[in-house]
């Protein structure tokens, strides 16, 4: 082989692991996706376990929904939409309407230490949305018979309420 016929493959080879390296890096930079496992935390699924025991029949139980997917805000000077404010909270449950899915109940589990910014928030959206919502403490035990009277106590009402 002559000394140009060598340059030639020594580029052809340098192209090629060039490109062959971009490819690796390009594929390690892929996301990688995991299961996460459980949804919710022992005394919420605890909760659930209780509360899907203690509800009426004309009613649906679900839990993490967004708050932007119950209520919508508008600025009332200005008709601005407000709505990106309400994107960062999640309900924890949510007792809707069979028949129709509406919202009849959000229950905000409370724990010690919880940023109380974000309950009064999620609390101050759905007063003034009027949708009835129920603080409950996370504990280890919940008597399905007295969330069952909690549930319809707040639905009848339509107020905020502390247990």
């Amino acid at each position: 082989m002559d000394k140009t016929s060598l340059l030639y493959l020594a580029i052809g080879v340098g192209v090629t692991s060039f490109f062959a390296i971009l490819a690796i890096l390009a594929s390690s930079k892929k996301p990688v996706y995991r299961k996460k496992g459980q949804l919710l935390l022992v005394n919420e699924q605890r909760f659930l376990t209780a509360a899907l025991q203690a509800l009426p029949p004309d009613i649906l139980l679900t839990f993490k929904v967004r708050l932007i997917d119950i209520v919508s805000s508008r600025n009332a000077s200005n008709g601005k939409n407000l709505e990106a404010e309400l994107s960062d909270y999640v309900v924890d449950f949510l007792l809707v309407d069979r028949h129709n899915t509406e919202p009849r109940l959000c229950i905000e589990m409370i724990m010690e230490g919880r940023d109380s910014a974000a309950n009064s928030m999620v609390g101050r959206a759905l007063r003034r949305a009027g949708i009835p919502h129920l603080k409950l403490p996370l504990v280890r035990f919940y008597d399905p018979i007295r969330l069952r009277q909690l549930f319809l106590g707040a639905m009848s009402n339509d107020t905020a309420k502390d247990v």
